[in-house]
């Protein structure tokens, strides 16, 4: 009897075990994922700022004036 519990709770550490090394590998994907997408982000965040920059001039747009005129 007191070896069936034995075994039983060795058996459940096995697999907590497990269970702890997979959500170690899912949190580290999802960091690795997380750093690239950051990355996207401030790529695309610097590409707008040019394209921001370029679209800027110092006469003023047509879209500036009411309709009006």
């Amino acid at each position: 009897m007191e070896k069936d519990k034995i075994l039983e709770i060795e058996e459940k550490i096995a697999y907590l075990d497990l269970a702890n090394f997979q959500l170690e590998d899912e949190v580290y994907r999802q960091k690795l994922e997380i750093e690239a997408l950051t990355t996207s982000v401030k790529t695309l965040e610097a590409l707008v700022e040019v394209i921001n920059g370029g679209l800027q001039t110092d006469k003023p747009s047509t879209l500036d004036f009411p309709p009006h005129y």
